[in-house]
């Protein structure tokens, strides 16, 4: 195929099909920023729409040296998702904050606890981050941990990793304002998960992740609940936010539609869990 300089259709039509290509399939924006400049410039902010680090020793040195190149407005307006997920640390938390500095524009935002710190809640609380996946208790001093922050002004979707420590947490959850769905360790214990449905009208769907499947099918016994209420896997935890943050369904996507199917009745009033399912790994799209 003959890659032409010239545009043969309309400028805003060739732009839209160019942007929308790099939308839905991010693997092929390397080739569409070598077309022509104008391309380029059009596809480039597709690149680093969805930032996760996942331990690649190449992409953190390459992020830093692009934010040192390119003016703040660029990561502001181009970075929607950024992931933190190394079980090693591959960036310091000073890194961190340099990214999340310049990335004001972020809708969603996830990390373990090996790149959080007390510091890193102001600059969160710069930005209008709407969904939050990340250990509570790292990311303020302890035992002070507070969902009156600023950084949750604008939260719909909260996970929170921490284990049933920070169960003392969940009478608080009516001081984040927006918060529609929220997500809890297996370990919390199960009554205390419920009393905050009973007592935050406004939840739409309280999720209870496993990562192990040998005890995720024991935790299946029928019984009827509060029908907000579900369980499931997620063995492929940052490939499911992934697959979120690209426009696909993801476990509250998924979650969402399970609650809609059992207040229709499609689905037995006993059953509060999902079944198991494949996700999609994005592991070529990584920067």
């Amino acid at each position: 195929m003959t890659i032409a300089e010239e545009p043969i259709l309309p400028p805003e039509l060739e732009r839209k099909v160019f942007e929308t290509t790099a939308f839905i399939h991010p693997g092929t924006i390397p080739t569409l920023l070598r077309v022509a400049k104008r391309v380029l410039i059009w596809t480039q902010p597709f690149l680093y729409r969805v930032i996760r680090t996942n331990g690649n020793r190449h992409m953190s040195p390459a992020l830093l040296r692009a934010i040192a190149t390119k003016p703040p407005k660029f990561f502001h307006d181009a970075v929607r998702h950024i992931a933190f997920v190394s079980y090693s640390p591959s960036i310091s938390v000073d890194e961190v904050k340099q990214i999340l500095g310049v990335c004001t524009g972020i809708l969603s935002f996830g990390s373990y606890s090996l790149f959080l710190d007390p510091s890193v809640a102001s600059f969160l609380a710069e930005t209008r981050v709407q969904r939050l996946a990340l250990n509570l208790g790292s990311l303020f001093p302890p035992g002070s941990a507070n969902l009156g922050h600023p950084l949750f002004r604008y939260v719909t979707h909260l996970d929170i990793f921490d284990d049933s420590s920070l169960v003392k947490l969940l009478p608080d959850i009516p001081l984040l304002p927006a918060l529609t769905h929220l997500s809890l360790d297996s370990d919390t214990p199960r009554e205390s998960a419920l009393r905050v449905l009973q007592e935050y009208s406004q939840l739409e769907l309280l999720f209870v992740h496993w990562l192990d499947e040998g005890s995720y099918k024991s935790s299946q016994i029928p019984h009827v609940y509060d029908v907000r209420f579900l369980v499931g896997l997620c063995d492929e935890y940052w490939n499911d936010w992934e697959l979120g943050a690209r426009g696909g369904e993801d476990f509250w996507a998924r979650g969402d539609d399970f609650v809609r199917q059992k207040q229709k009745g499609e689905i037995e009033a006993t059953r509060y869990w999902t079944e198991l399912e494949p996700v999609q790994s994005f592991s070529a799209y990584l920067i």
